[in-house]
């Protein structure tokens, strides 16, 4: 008994706090100033999103990367699949399309490894520098590389063990 009397009484004034008006907002990418009317006097900053396939050299699909603009930098979020346990090194290139010549383009930024598991999963989830979203997309594009390890065998004249291509 006396615990739904305090769950009641804390539900309570839990809704009582969220039904404040006037009060300044923080929203995702910025925040608002709400009124008492519902009206909003300075509109949430929108984040650009970017999103690649994440490739194998023969074009099986292993994962996404997405580029997310935040107002502290620039998201960038890898899921994988099916590559060899292991740190896979990580790195932006200034050629987009997933050739094998990609990994020859400028190196636009080094990105930390990508762990990957006895189970073949890599995931991270990183905060990089400013990048513009609008130039990693240009007619160019841009690759994402997963680099192989030291010991990984892979197809025949491939330089990469997976590469996600950013594209306008």
């Amino acid at each position: 008994m006396k615990r739904t009397m305090l769950f009641s009484a804390t539900a309570a004034a839990a809704l009582g706090l969220t039904a404040c008006g006037g009060e300044s907002t923080a929203g995702v990418g910025g925040s608002f100033e709400g009124l008492g009317n519902g009206e909003v006097t300075e509109e949430p900053e929108v984040l650009v999103d970017l999103t690649g396939e994440l490739v194998d050299p023969e074009g099986s699909v292993l994962g996404t990367a997405t580029f997310t603009s935040t107002d502290l930098g620039t998201e960038i979020e890898v899921e994988a699949s099916g590559l060899a346990p292991g740190d896979h090194d990580m790195l932006l290139v200034s050629e987009g399309g997933c050739t094998e010549d990609a990994i020859d383009g400028a190196p636009v930024a080094d990105l930390p490894a990508l762990p990957v598991t006895e189970l073949e999963v890599g995931r991270l989830d990183t905060l990089a520098g400013e990048f513009d979203l609008d130039l990693l997309a240009d007619e160019d594009g841009t690759s994402l590389i997963v680099l192989p390890l030291d010991d990984e065998v892979l197809a025949e004249g491939a330089a990469w063990s997976a590469c996600a291509s950013i594209e306008g």
